[in-house]
């Protein structure tokens, strides 16, 4: 005979079911406020959008990554129900605050943004596990595309107008959401282990790269452009108001500088305090609209011996080549690379940045850079 089977009492509202469990109020609030270091960074990035002319579209990517985060909330509420915290998320969020630190105290905006993206997507594993972090990668990847200076840093590499570097960043982040559906279709979830390989993988070949130019540095050049040199017709031109504003805080001196038969025009800065009045030359250059044709950082040996590193920039203006020369001195050293400028930069040390700029004519392009090497030997 069966035995008769007692009925089950109803859940009460406070009970939990399989499918139905309540939510970690508290671990959802944790994970929400590791984004304040991110937050703390709007202002700057809201200003680039209003200000710089390559970082002016960057909005979009916030919305993208509204919309990817919103498809990726069902994953995050699933295993934050399930998990309780992930430790291991804590060596991500270690290294990315060392990150976010180091872009506080060299006021480097790219850098606090970028950490502080990440610091937030780590703050998302730890309290609601690796499920939910690995659900909203795409979104922050999404997120990352609209960090300040990205837009250049495609430029500059890969050597391509920022039109094209904004249909770049369009196309990738089209590709985080192509991934995100994928992950909601799928319920695929990679491995920790082979995530973090992945991610030390790239650090170390973004690290090679971005080496190859910290080592050219020589002795301190600080040419006095304003002395009287024979053979050397120099006279100072004013700056426009936009420059004024633009190096504001900073001293300033532009010349126009012949030697009878090449022309070079001179843009010396008494850097300030405020080092984001410095920016590398081939992004203003950009967005004056000039085609950058090559840029890389060049150890040139002037005719009297002495070593310059510079960053070299061959580009366009209307139609016209034109060559570059860029470096930045300090009190003890000149570097050629815009970043190692930035990295070695403090405000308890003083520090230069020159560009120089002739036109090649007919072509020749070694004749105008061996005219900027016998002029700059000459101070």
């Amino acid at each position: 005979m069966d035995k008769p089977v007692k009925d089950t009492p109803a859940p009460g509202p406070g009970s939990e079911t399989a499918s139905g469990a309540s939510l970690p109020w508290n671990r959802l609030a944790g994970a929400f406020l590791t984004g304040i270091p991110f937050f703390c960074t709007l202002p700057y990035t809201v200003n680039s959008w209003r200000s710089s002319p390559m970082d002016r579209m960057n909005w979009i990517f916030f919305l993208v990554f509204l919309l990817v985060a919103t498809c990726g909330v069902p994953s995050v509420l699933d295993s934050v129900r399930q998990r309780k915290f992930d430790w291991f998320a804590l060596l991500a969020a270690a290294a990315a605050a060392v990150l976010y630190a180091g872009g506080v105290v060299k006021h480097i905006h790219m850098i606090r943004i970028l950490a502080g993206t990440w610091f937030w997507w780590t703050g998302i594993w730890f309290f609601c596990g690796w499920k939910a972090a690995w659900a909203m990668i795409p979104a922050f990847g999404a997120l990352s595309l609209g960090c300040t200076s990205t837009t250049f840093l495609m430029c500059r590499h890969l050597l391509i107008q920022p039109r094209t570097a904004l249909f770049l960043k369009l196309g990738a982040a089209v590709l985080c959401a192509a991934v995100c559906a994928v992950l909601m279709l799928t319920d695929y979830v990679l491995k920790r282990e082979v995530f973090w390989f992945l991610l030390a993988a790239a650090a170390i070949l973004t690290g090679t790269l971005t080496s190859r130019e910290a080592g050219k540095t020589a002795a301190a050049f600080r040419p006095d452009f304003s002395a009287v040199v024979e053979g050397i017709t120099t006279a100072e031109t004013p700056l426009s108001e936009d420059s004024k504003r633009f190096f504001e805080g900073a001293t300033v001196h532009q010349y126009a500088i012949s030697d009878g038969v090449f022309r070079a025009s001179v843009l010396a800065v008494k850097c300030g305090n405020d080092i984001h009045k410095i920016h590398p030359a081939s992004h203003c250059l950009r967005s004056g609209g000039a085609e950058i044709l090559s840029e890389s950082v060049v150890m040139h040996t002037m005719p009297d011996g002495r070593h310059l590193p510079v960053t070299e920039i061959r580009s366009k203006v209307g139609g016209t080549p034109i060559l570059t020369f860029v470096w930045y001195t300090g009190p003890e050293e000149t570097v050629g690379s815009f970043y190692t400028f930035r990295r070695k930069w403090s405000a308890s040390k003083q520090w230069y940045s020159y560009q120089v700029v002739t036109e090649v004519y007919d072509g020749n392009e070694d004749a105008a850079r061996k005219f900027l090497l016998n002029l700059l030997s000459k101070y």
